[in-house]
């Protein structure tokens, strides 16, 4: 059988190259794709399709007569300069992707329900008090300051504040993968989490492989930029960046107050300052407040009780502790329907499952937005209106 042949404009190769991560790619995959670029090989479809499903990018793309634009204009806000930010994994531009999908399709939802625009989004952009601003943020979900003392661990913090946000009408998702494969990992050094804002289906997403501590700090974080009505995309390593924009640092300092309270932090300090050792007290009380130790070192810092060495100390202490626990972790694949739960927002399901009653969504387009099949979601969507009764 003869060979077909394929022609692929330079101009597209050059944006393929540009596009890859080089240092996540097979080392042949560059080669290759500069051989056909100067024409002295010229790809099979199935070689270009073999490629294609290698480096993730879509297989048409290579097809087109120019360069694909793909306009992700969440990637302006990334909160710190890096070299190494500058060209998007192939896995971190498809999660916006799909997250993109998930707004659109809940926009066009709540829009065509008749509900109103959702009245909290943009409106502390004015405040500029941290705590004002956190009571504003309380106040609105129904949160007590110490709200923290009804929950057992940081585990639970975050899935009670996801409740909460969720139920007022913020979508939030959670993955640490690209939909379900395991192959595609999300790197939380290139993002612990972004929200892309809207006045009726506002997102956050969250990267499923952060700690506990990480992911409730970063659902809060994101929720202050809904407040705010500017859209985030995070991936400081570190809540204590010097390089962030005044935004985030604002950002930062308002989750830490709604995570652990000034006045009752300083209270807690005082009574732990005579008899522990200062790495001692973080501990103590970040099991008071169910939060990280970086949270609570952060705070310790912001008044002036330990210096900054010993800060970016303790820090570095509980990310190796968590680097440890994931590493004991490994092995197992855990239970899948309550892994894709965690991963969807619950309304967002409901809708759909409305949605498709009444004849506006079809199923294939259901599966498409979940990364689920027609066994997967109706056994997901009995599960989440068993827990949500």
């Amino acid at each position: 059988m003869v060979k077909v042949r394929v022609h692929i404009e330079p101009t597209v190769i050059n944006w393929v190259i540009g596009a890859i991560a080089h240092d996540k790619v097979p080392s042949d995959v560059v080669a290759t794709l500069e051989k056909w670029r100067e024409g002295t090989v010229q790809p099979t479809f199935s070689q270009v399709e073999d490629l294609s499903n290698r480096i993730h990018i879509p297989f048409g793309y290579f097809f087109l007569n120019s360069p694909p634009k793909e306009e992700l204009p969440i990637l302006e806000y990334r909160t710190v300069d890096s070299s190494k930010a500058e060209i998007p994994s192939r896995e971190l531009v498809d999660t916006i992707h799909y997250a993109e999908n998930i707004q659109h399709w809940m926009r066009n939802h709540v829009i065509s329900s008749g509900m109103p625009k959702l009245h909290f989004v943009g409106t502390g952009k004015n405040i500029h008090s941290t705590i004002e601003f956190a009571d504003r943020f309380r106040k609105d979900i129904d949160l007590k300051t110490d709200w923290y003392s009804d929950c057992a661990n940081a585990a639970n913090c975050f899935t009670y504040l996801r409740k909460r946000l969720g139920d007022i009408g913020i979508l939030i998702l959670m993955n640490g993968i690209v939909g379900n494969n395991t192959h595609r990992k999300l790197d939380i050094d290139e993002f612990r989490a972004f929200t892309l804002i809207d006045d009726y289906a506002p997102l956050i997403f969250l990267n499923g492989n952060d700690s506990d501590g990480a992911r409730l700090f970063s659902l809060v974080h994101e929720a202050v930029h809904i407040w705010l009505g500017v859209a985030s995309f995070y991936h400081e390593r570190d809540d204590n960046a010097t390089s962030t924009s005044d935004v985030e640092q604002f950002c930062n300092a308002v989750t830490a107050e709604i995570l652990v309270p000034n006045h009752i932090f300083r209270d807690k300090w005082n009574k732990c300052g005579q008899e522990l050792a200062k790495v001692d007290i973080v501990e103590k009380l970040a099991i008071f407040f169910r939060c990280s130790g970086t949270v609570i070192a952060r705070r310790a810092k912001d008044n002036n009780y330990i210096n900054a060495v010993q800060y970016q100390e303790i820090a570095a202490l509980a990310i190796n502790s968590y680097n440890k626990q994931k590493e004991k972790q490994k092995g197992g694949g855990g239970d899948f329907y309550r892994t894709s739960i965690s991963r969807l927002d619950p309304r967002f399901l409901f809708a759909l499952d409305n949605s498709i009653k009444e004849g506006k969504t079809q199923y294939t387009d259901a599966y498409r937005l979940t990364n689920l099949n027609r066994t997967s979601f109706d056994k997901i969507l009995e599960r989440v209106k068993g827990i949500s009764q």
